[in-house]
């Protein structure tokens, strides 16, 4: 995936001269005539807990080892936790590896059906991280449990065409899990094939309902 990165960039507004500050999820109210003037605020990064797992949206992930790192949240999820890889920069900036839990969004609709707001929230996470990737195979979801809690899931293999890439082919996953909430955990992992980077089985296996972590 290519998030847009946190940063100063030209105002969307079309004020000449000045920029805005890009959270790397939506545009901040602060403006600057000079881009290279420091961040606003400190990045808001997570922290896996004591035990080593994120908890998010009544799920929990390890965190994974040094490339890997915390990460802002990037994508519409509700109390959002991530943690990231760079696998390779193209002319529109780094390639990442990333892996996301929180809750679902309130701009997906749920009427207490896993599948229809899965689809729709797979729909619009390809169509926000993946402008240049291909699905290269029908969308296959199905129903899953995450330790004992019903659960949907959703792997979509893509085709990656960048001469500027080692890689040609990338996982994204996305699950919703009935928590016991009046809206469901959702995970997303946008997986890349290259080495260091889980597949979506092992990302699946390893994703828990929240427990509390011991001290």
């Amino acid at each position: 995936m290519q998030p847009t990165p946190p940063g100063w960039y030209w105002d969307p507004g079309n004020r000449p001269g000045l920029f805005r500050w890009w959270d790397g999820h939506a545009w901040s109210g602060e403006l600057t005539p000079d881009r290279n003037d420091p961040p606003p605020h400190p990045p808001d990064l997570p922290a896996p807990d004591v035990d080593g797992r994120y908890r998010a949206g009544g799920l929990s992930v390890p965190a994974l080892p040094d490339p890997w790192r915390p990460c802002p949240g990037y994508p519409d999820i509700d109390g959002v936790q991530g943690q990231e890889v760079v696998v390779g920069k193209t002319p529109r900036g780094p390639y990442l590896g990333a892996i996301f839990i929180g809750g679902l969004p309130a701009s997906t609709e749920y009427a207490g059906h896993l599948d229809t707001a899965g689809l729709a929230f797979a729909d619009a996470m390809l169509h926000t991280y993946y402008p240049h990737e291909r699905p290269h195979d029908a969308l296959a979801p199905e129903p899953a449990t995450v330790d004992g809690h019903a659960a949907w899931r959703l792997a979509v293999p893509l085709d990656v065409d960048d001469p500027a890439l080692s890689f040609t082919t990338e996982e994204a996953l996305f699950v919703l899990v009935d928590v016991d909430a009046a809206r469901p955990g959702v995970l997303f992992a946008s997986l890349p094939g290259v080495a260091g980077v889980p597949s979506a089985d092992e990302v699946f296996t390893s994703l828990t309902v929240s427990r509390a972590a011991s001290d």
